[in-house]
C-alpha cells in the first residue's frame, strides 16, 4: 500500500487508472485526515492524507441553532 499526498483529483499510483473509490477516512488530528483509496483496474490500495487551515466546529457550534429553534417556553 503507498501513501500519497492528496491533490483533488485521486488516480491509481500503479497503474493511473482514476477508476477509484475510497473505502474508508479517518482523522488523523485537528488539520489531518486519511483516505483508503482502491483502483477498480488493478485493485491496489493506496493512502492520501488530506491537510487543512479550517478550525473544526465545536459540538456547541453544531448543536445550537437546531436545539434553540425547538425550545418552548
Amino acid at each position: 500500500m503507498t501513501s500519497v499526498a492528496s491533490g483533488y483529483e485521486e488516480q491509481c499510483t500503479r497503474c493511473g487508472s482514476k477508476l477509484v473509490t475510497c473505502e474508508w477516512d479517518e482523522r488523523v488530528n485537528e488539520q489531518q485526515v486519511q483516505y483508503l483509496w482502491r483502483c477498480w483496474n488493478c485493485k491496489s490500495e493506496f493512502v492520501t492524507v488530506v491537510a487543512s487551515d479550517e478550525k473544526r466546529a465545536s459540538e456547541t457550534e453544531i448543536t445550537k441553532p437546531f436545539f434553540t429553534s425547538q425550545v418552548i417556553e
